[in-house]
């Protein structure tokens, strides 16, 4: 196949992982705002939407870099090895969202890449120094979230809530809450979205022989991928953060501590060119703000599922770009 059109098929396969990306991780930034009632849920995915485009532009694009050059060894990579993690990361993708399951884009594709490098080159196909630091920040993140999730519930129950009515508490907390979830959707967009433009710079790299670079054009085709698949809105998995690890409804201010440790974390994680998961980040800070009222109130059930999908997203995802890879042989690419 011509080198250029092979090219232009694995960058529509890299931009329709983006869309996925950004339907599957709508949940992310949408769920608390849309199930505390503190905005409408057209309104809450539209506003999402833009700020997961305006993201990359505003935060800069150093985890594409990380993501170009720290998993494949540059001089080993092909486009069928990152098509076909692509198209692992995909598939599971499209599983865990008809279970509702809120699990991570990012961890998706890295273990896409690091099956189908394994399948085409072996396990020299595979960076495993930088792979590890990639792990560690993936792993990390959750339990940052957890903590910060916690620590911003019980200083908001301390200083705040306990002195004024719930229903004051619940008005203030409605209102500012459309803050936090805007933060968390533009930090999401400067997380998520350059983990595609990575991708798409080892293409083009590959086809003129040259170093991955971050191009605007990879920037703006991406922030625009992400925007339409987050406008489309996942719903089964809004429902799982929005209704299911908690045993009661979610407050307002619970959702603005658990957005407001999100974003935070995902912001240093954009700022050190850390690709963590901002599906991971809040579903744990989640965890975090309804632990501030007793472990009893956590759905231990769903709690539990969710982290069985985690676990299984990189070696699920490795091994089904692995028999992409071999499919993709078999067809010539």
């Amino acid at each position: 196949m011509d080198p250029f059109m092979l090219m232009a098929i694995a960058i529509i396969v890299a931009l329709l992982f983006d869309v996925m990306n950004g339907f599957h991780d709508t949940a992310n930034a949408v769920a608390t705002v849309i199930y505390t009632k503190a905005l409408p849920p057209q309104v809450a995915i539209g506003m999402c939407a833009l700020m997961n485009m305006v993201g990359p532009f505003l935060l800069g694009t150093a985890v594409a870099k990380v993501i170009a050059t720290s998993i494949i060894p540059p001089e080993r990579l092909t486009i069928a090895i990152v098509i076909a993690g692509l198209m692992g990361a995909i598939i599971w993708d499209l599983i865990t969202w008809y279970y509702g399951l809120p699990v991570s884009s990012s961890h998706a594709l890295i273990g896409g890449l690091v099956g189908s490098g394994l399948a085409a080159i072996g396990i020299s196909g595979v960076k495993w120094g930088g792979l590890t630091n990639i792990v560690l920040a993936l792993f990390i993140s959750p339990v940052v979230g957890i903590a910060l999730g916690l620590a911003f519930m019980y200083l908001i129950g301390r200083f705040i809530i306990s002195r004024m009515s719930r229903e004051r508490a619940h008005s203030i907390f409605k209102r500012i809450q459309v803050l936090s979830s805007a933060a968390v959707s533009l930090t999401h967009g400067s997380n998520d979205a350059q983990k595609t433009m990575g991708i798409i710079a080892m293409f083009v790299a590959v086809t003129y022989n040259s170093t991955p670079v971050i191009e605007p054009w990879i920037v703006v085709a991406c922030a625009a991928a992400i925007g339409l698949g987050t406008a489309m809105g996942g719903w089964r998995i809004i429902r799982t953060l929005g209704e299911r690890i908690g045993k009661e409804e979610l407050s307002p201010s619970q959702g603005f501590a658990a957005e407001t440790a999100t974003a935070l974390t995902i912001a240093v994680g954009s700022h050190i060119g850390a690709p963590i998961s901002t599906t991971h980040v809040i579903s744990s800070s989640i965890v975090g703000t309804v632990m501030a009222g007793g472990t009893g109130v956590l759905n231990k059930e769903v709690v539990l599922n969710i982290l069985t999908a985690w676990v299984l997203t990189i070696p699920v995802a490795a091994v089904g770009a692995a028999f992409s890879y071999f499919a993709l042989k078999l067809v010539g690419i």
